[in-house]
């Protein structure tokens, strides 16, 4: 090869390694605060609390700016010493508190068991599974609509609260969504799209639906993660309040998770099984990882709440990956990049 050829094959790589520009350093994850139980649902009010439910105990706590834990409530208090766990919650802007809860059935076990859902969906003994609402200022727990009313709820995994006060729960085995409305104290099967279904042979491998669930800041829809063929959704809410059909926003992801949107309309979403949370663009035309197991302490990242400008997520640590001292936490990140 002449020395004309060998230079003409070397500059461009020369120059694409010099104009190349550095990586920006990603977010900084430390932990806010670590409990004696794994943290699901996480929610924060105006004053820079936050809010999260523990997933054994059923246990509501509440953790201040400098990471000190306060109980506020606990479910026990309703659904007793029945074998279950807290799961996602939501505030109204009020006074209250939504966290679903699911009791475990004695004969079916799921979620143990990913093959059992229908079964343990369809055991009359299980009473205790639904919706609850609890207060922020006295701590009282109450029952808003449970499977002993008659509902057939399934797994409730994730309220989302929408402006006129409406409550969007998602079902994650039966799979759908539910809506509660304050107002009349009903609960209705809003929406059970085809793209909730898992199918036969799920591409996560797990044949769930839709888990995290979130209402658009001008309400005029709900958006949903789903696990089982995950893919970030969106499902209009018409002007006479039912769903219209739901519409895929991208995919390419894992067992999904948690859902969060900020307030420039980027969605945040959390992967259960690669222990990963990543950010999207409003158009979802990109996106960017903001953690993984490798340079933050996640583990099965399931709920995120934003506060005083950090982005705050529970560690479930379902597949126990993390250390004991990193273990049942609660971890923050205020350095998030927004690079579109």
């Amino acid at each position: 090869m002449s020395n004309r050829i060998l230079a003409r094959c070397i500059a461009p790589a020369v120059f694409i390694c010099l104009a190349a520009p550095a990586l920006a350093a990603g977010p900084t994850w430390s932990v806010l605060a670590q409990f004696d139980d794994a943290p699901e649902g996480l929610v924060a009010d105006k004053s820079g609390n936050l809010y999260a439910s523990l997933y054994h105990s059923g246990r509501i706590v509440r953790v201040d700016a400098d990471g000190k834990v306060e109980e506020l409530a606990s479910l026990r208090d309703v659904v007793g010493e029945v074998s279950g766990s807290a799961v996602g919650m939501d505030w109204d802007g009020g006074d209250y508190l939504y966290v679903a809860f699911n009791e475990y059935s004695a004969r079916y076990a799921w979620p143990a068991n990913p093959g059992l859902a229908r079964e343990a969906c369809g055991d009359s003994t299980v009473t205790h599974t639904g919706l609850y609402r609890v207060s922020i200022t006295t701590g009282k727990v109450e029952a808003v609509a449970t499977r002993a009313d008659g509902y057939p709820l399934c797994f409730p995994d994730d309220p989302a609260v929408a402006p006129d006060g409406s409550v969007y729960l998602s079902d994650l085995s039966f799979p759908g969504i539910w809506r509660y409305s304050p107002k009349t104290d009903e609960l209705v099967m809003w929406s059970k799209d085809e793209l909730f279904d898992p199918g036969k042979k799920p591409m996560s491998g797990f044949p769930v639906g839709v888990n995290g669930v979130a209402v658009s800041a001008a309400g005029d829809a709900v958006y949903g993660v789903v696990g089982g063929n995950p893919m970030l959704i969106r499902i209009p809410i018409n002007a006479d309040g039912t769903a219209g059909a739901a519409t895929m926003v991208t995919y390419g992801y894992d067992n999904m998770d948690g859902l969060e949107i900020d307030a420039a309309g980027s969605f945040y979403v959390t992967e259960a099984l690669r222990n990963e949370i990543w950010q999207i663009s409003p158009d979802a035309h990109k996106r960017q990882q903001l953690g993984n197991p490798l340079d933050a302490p996640l583990g099965s990242p399931a709920s995120m709440a934003w506060r005083n400008g950090a982005l705050c997520v529970t560690n479930l640590n379902f597949f126990g990956n993390l250390p004991p001292e990193k273990a049942n936490t609660i971890v923050c990140a205020s350095d998030i990049p927004a690079r579109w």
